[in-house]
């Protein structure tokens, strides 16, 4: 009886290691299958952001072209402005100069000269 026990519990054992085995195995497995997971998830994170930084770099570079050509814009008006002041002044000094010129006479009102000068003849 005692080598049918023994026989059994042999058999017990071996059953038992292999299970215990199996389980090792298995759980060795697992980690090395989360491990990948971690790697590739970590992967996927850094690849995303890098896409994400390359994104915004490009929307900060077109933003900064569009700056810099409202800039051009403003600047170019305002150098159209300040020549239309500068022709304006220069002709309302002719006009003075040229008002200066006329003689002046005691009449009523305005003379045809001052007149003409004023319609720009």
């Amino acid at each position: 009886m005692m080598s049918l026990v023994s026989g059994r519990m042999v058999g017990f054992i071996l059953a038992g290691t292999l299970v215990v085995a199996i389980a090792l195995v298995g759980w060795q497995s697992l980690r090395q299958v989360n491990a990948l997971i971690e790697i590739v998830r970590a992967s996927a994170i850094a690849e995303r952001d890098a896409h994400w930084r390359a994104e915004i770099q490009a929307a900060e570079a077109r933003t900064a072209q569009a700056i810099a050509d409202a800039l051009r814009r403003t600047m170019a008006a305002e150098a159209t402005a300040r020549d239309q002041i500068a022709a304006a002044d220069a002709r309302a000094a002719e006009l003075e100069r040229a008002n200066a010129q006329l003689p002046d006479r005691p009449e009523c009102g305005l003379g045809r000269d001052r007149v003409r000068l004023l319609n720009g003849r």
